[in-house]
């Protein structure tokens, strides 16, 4: 993977935090926003190899934050991986359907979340 991080959008600390370190342990960089407008801003202004939402956001949720990035041409192509807590078969085909590349619903399972990580981000 390259340097550029990959930016983890989730408002729960513990949450931040398991991502974080699932992460680290591979050695992939990472920053986190605690909600959808701070990632919006970080991702004006940064570059980021990926994006990890939570769907459930305050303020703005996951799929509206997806839905800006990908109506922005230069943020268009970033992979996006959606988790969520509250998970149910509609919602992960929403999620999918709404143009996240990849759907984990929490607790996640390591090895699969990290398999597919690397799946979209090396497209």
């Amino acid at each position: 993977m390259s340097a550029s991080p990959i930016l983890i959008v989730e408002d729960e600390p513990d949450g931040q935090l398991l991502v974080s370190r699932m992460l680290a342990v591979v050695g992939i960089a990472v920053e986190v926003a605690p909600d959808g407008e701070t990632a919006w801003n970080m991702l004006e202004t940064k570059d980021y190899k990926a994006a990890i939402v939570d769907l459930a956001l305050p303020g703005m949720d996951g799929v509206e934050l997806l839905r800006k990035i990908r109506s922005d041409t230069k943020l268009a192509n970033l992979p996006c991986i959606a988790i969520t807590a509250y998970h149910t078969p509609e919602l992960k085909q929403q999620a999918l359907a709404e143009g996240f590349d990849a759907y984990f619903a929490k607790p996640l399972d390591r090895t699969l979340f990290l398999g597919a990580l690397d799946g979209v981000t090396e497209k």
